[in-house]
């Protein structure tokens, strides 16, 4: 126990340092034996994307009839091998090797079941993965490392500001926005004796102590493993973007051998109301760009790593009158990584013709956690479904990955 002396001494010292790096509220302790599997990168994509307008539906003829001027080009529309419905917005043209190489596929008319047009209840819904009205407010991601069981203090990372929603819950999990400020920001000598200090604060008899007990050890692994010291390689080049700069960070932390297993990024700004076609571009072009440069940066160790992004809903069929569009339902899905059967467009395409519609919507044919429980079952050697997604008892696969 630390006596007066010792606390007044602590309070000194931590005067000179930044706030520790956020970790969930809960902690299982990490143990060995862990199986490999697949490093799971999942990119939100918060504002609701316009699935219509990325993976364009050009051979639907219903798709110009009702786009009208938010539509693309159909000249401008980049071909897919082997499709004559869909074809991809120009700025996403870097992503063509990937799906050339069949390392890329995409599944549209995807979506999760909200019954909800608001963005703050539509994420929340999604990253909960709960859809019965449960108050289950754990992620699907950390339910999915409790179910995995107990494994590296790098096992789970939020990057950016905050843990996101799908990664909060009883699993132990890091949340770092950058590299250099996981530490305590103090020269060397002090940072030591702060350390040494925190850690007779926080024995580890509660569980705000093994949060603490986590940070520690999470920090001094990374000094060790140094992974900024793994530059982009194979001529990858990431935008100079916050999302840019996380997808860079996630694929050092591979290349560290750190024990990474679940890694979440968002790539925010998709809620284009006004002036749609002028603003996706752009966006898209940073998605791509950085989700290309990252293939390209891990190279054969793609092989054992997926990414999936997905957004919480797509966007109406027919623009507003401010040449955007208005919160939809059904969107596309983005995976990517060597574990995946790619080179095609996944879609019971329900059609965009009026009687099609499900209330102006573009229909929801394949539940996102077809996708999800697919992925996690094959490439992350998931046997307890039920758990990871409760309430939900869908058996359907696409045959949309390899068995790892």
């Amino acid at each position: 126990m630390l006596n007066c002396e010792s606390r007044r001494r602590f309070l000194k010292l931590a005067g000179l340092a930044a706030s520790l790096p956020l970790l969930s509220s809960r902690l299982v302790f990490a143990q060995d034996g862990a199986t490999a599997r697949d490093v799971l990168v999942v990119v939100f994509q918060r504002g609701g994307l316009d699935g219509l307008n990325a993976v364009v539906p050009a051979g639907d003829a219903a798709y110009y009839d009702r786009r009208g001027r938010v539509a693309i080009a159909e000249a401008d529309v980049l071909a897919l091998s082997g499709q004559t419905r869909f074809g991809l917005h120009p700025a996403l043209a870097p992503l063509l090797p990937a799906y050339a190489a069949g390392e890329l596929a995409l599944v549209h008319a995807s979506g999760a079941p909200t019954q909800s047009r608001s963005h703050f209840s539509s994420q929340n819904l999604m990253e909960r993965a709960v859809f019965d009205g449960s108050g289950d407010a754990s992620g699907w991601l950390n339910r999915h490392l409790v179910a995995r069981g107990p494994a590296a203090d790098f096992q789970g990372i939020g990057f950016g500001t905050a843990v996101p929603r799908s990664l909060s819950g009883a699993a132990p999990v890091l949340g770092i926005n950058a590299f250099d400020d996981f530490a305590l920001h103090t020269d060397t000598a002090r940072a030591d004796e702060l350390s040494e200090t925190l850690r007779l604060l926080h024995p580890g008899n509660s569980g705000l102590d093994a949060v603490a007990q986590t940070a520690f050890s999470a920090m001094s692994e990374l000094r060790g493993a140094d992974p900024e010291q793994f530059l982009p390689a194979n001529g990858a080049d990431y935008p100079s973007t916050p999302f840019g700069r996380r997808l860079l960070q996630i694929a050092q932390l591979i290349k560290a051998g750190v024990g990474l297993e679940v890694a979440t990024v968002d790539i925010g700004g998709w809620d284009h109301h006004a002036d749609e076609l002028s603003q996706l571009q752009p966006l898209l072009a940073e998605f791509a760009q950085a989700v290309a440069a990252f293939r390209a940066d891990l190279g054969a160790a793609i092989n054992g790593v997926t990414l999936v992004s997905m957004s919480e809903f797509g966007r109406r069929v027919v623009p507003n009158a401010s040449g955007g569009t208005d919160h939809g339902t059904a969107n596309c899905l983005f995976v990517l990584g060597g574990g995946v059967v790619g080179g095609t467009v996944y879609a019971d395409w329900p059609g965009l013709g009026e009687a099609d519609l499900a209330e102006g919507d573009l229909a929801i044919t394949t539940d996102y956690r077809v996708v999800l429980g697919e992925l996690l079952r094959k490439r992350r050697g998931e046997t307890a479904l039920q758990q990871v997604f409760p309430g939900y008892g869908d058996p359907r696969e696409l045959g949309l990955f390899r068995m790892s």
